[in-house]
């Protein structure tokens, strides 16, 4: 089976739109790492779009938990926490209903997918092979697939040690069933690595490999929205740094 693995949409509907278009036909499956919203204009929307999908497993984000009064909203900076009020605001009952519902875990044959790790579900970046040691210790599955850091990487845990691996969009990760690994999977709506396009994964369980993708979309249009939606102007800028 061919799964499609993404993360961190953030409201961003036109990105998540061209990566659904990307991944049509190439998988059986969706897998979400959470952050459906928070940051962008189309909260709602993108709710809607990844309830329709019914073959679709999503985990809580920590700003999803966030717009449903879960998650202390001092702990973000001040335009997340901006756009986090912005988001309570126009969030309808049918999306908090979506929301409110998603766990902070999930489980498939060979992997667990969460937003940020297995320590701290919500919260924990990892970024760093130290950060992921404690994670890998409880991992019990070939694969952790996270997001919330908004740039892909992975790691390899053979043993006691850990190795990084820069991941290249189309260069295949060979998934040695032996080793663990946790796979970053990037951000659909708000890229963090310096490239703007939008990030997903094919995860192909029967070939044990994953493969990173970047998708066009049309950046100007969801700036341009963020703008004219009283959103902080930063977040508009950045969509067009990949920053």
């Amino acid at each position: 089976m061919k799964i499609g693995i993404f993360s961190d949409i953030h409201g961003n509907l036109p990105a998540f739109e061209a990566v659904l278009t990307f991944l049509e036909g190439k998988v059986e499956k969706y897998v979400c790492c959470g952050d459906i919203v928070g940051y962008g204009p189309y909260p709602n929307e993108c709710v809607e779009k990844i309830s329709e999908l019914s073959d679709a497993i999503c985990v809580a984000g920590n700003h999803d938990w966030a717009v449903l009064g879960l998650e202390d909203l001092s702990k973000f900076n001040d335009e997340a926490r901006a756009s986090l009020e912005w988001t309570k605001k126009k969030l309808s009952p049918a999306s908090a209903s979506f929301l409110m519902g998603l766990d902070y875990k999930l489980a498939g044959a060979h992997f667990i997918a969460v937003h940020g790790s297995l320590i701290d579900p919500l919260d924990q970046y990892v970024k760093t092979a130290e950060d992921y040691i404690p994670s890998m210790k409880k991992q019990d599955r070939n694969i952790l697939f996270v997001g919330h850091s908004h740039q892909p990487l992975y790691f390899r845990g053979t043993g006691g040690s850990v190795d990084f691996g820069a991941f290249i969009p189309l260069k295949p990760v060979d998934i040695e069933a032996h080793s663990k690994y946790l796979i970053n999977v990037g951000s659909v709506g708000q890229p963090r690595d310096g490239n703007p396009r939008a990030a997903c994964v094919i995860y192909d369980e029967d070939a044990r490999e994953a493969v990173l993708h970047r998708i066009e979309y049309d950046v100007p249009s969801v700036q341009k929205a963020v703008l004219d939606a009283g959103l902080p102007p930063d977040l508009a800028e950045r969509l067009g740094k990949g920053a």
